[in-house]
């Protein structure tokens, strides 16, 4: 998690107790980039969450998602075809 002080400075102190009072509301590891915004005696609290990415696998490695692929992997993906499983 990346923690961004906004309009002023607080102590690492202080950074934990706002760490903990988010840590209530979202689990610590959905949290990308925690704002802290002082705002005089006030601080202002946003964040932002981690965007889950849809991971295939190819040959027993996961490689990320098709966008990523180049052109012969992502030839490679239509092409393949899916063991059938008969009940």
């Amino acid at each position: 998690m990346q923690i961004v002080v906004l309009n002023g400075a607080l102590s690492d102190a202080e950074q934990d107790r706002y760490i903990r009072l988010v840590k209530q509301k979202v689990p610590v590891y959905a949290i990308e980039k925690l704002y802290l915004d002082v705002q005089g005696d006030a601080v202002d609290i946003s964040f932002t969450l981690h965007r889950s990415r849809e991971l295939q696998k190819m040959g027993g490695c996961c490689i990320g998602t098709p966008a990523d692929w180049n052109r012969a992997k992502q030839a490679e993906s239509r092409d393949t075809v899916p063991n059938r499983m008969d009940i």
